[in-house]
């Protein structure tokens, strides 16, 4: 199973979505293995901090072979971006 990890992006669209805490919705981009690339809103208050945990995905889902490509294409960025730190501190 993949870890959680995604990132915001701002949008005017959002603007008016509201989720049950009434707060303005979050869009994030989810960059897991099964969803790569996959836009969703959710609650901007963690779960932690008591938020309603609400979650709704914007796009539709990917094919299998996408999400293989991106999925893949991402290693490959991180794997060049580790060999090019590494070789920066030596």
């Amino acid at each position: 199973m993949s870890k959680l990890s995604c990132s915001s992006i701002s949008s005017s669209s959002t603007a008016n979505v509201l989720c049950q805490c009434g707060v303005v919705v979050e869009m994030k981009i989810s960059w897991t293995q099964s969803n790569p690339g996959r836009r969703f809103l959710c609650c901007k208050i963690s779960k932690a901090r008591g938020g309603c945990e609400y979650f709704r995905w914007c796009d539709d889902e990917m094919p299998a072979q996408s999400r293989r490509v991106i999925w893949s294409l991402l290693k490959r960025v991180k794997t060049y971006e580790l060999k090019r730190n590494r070789s920066r501190k030596v």
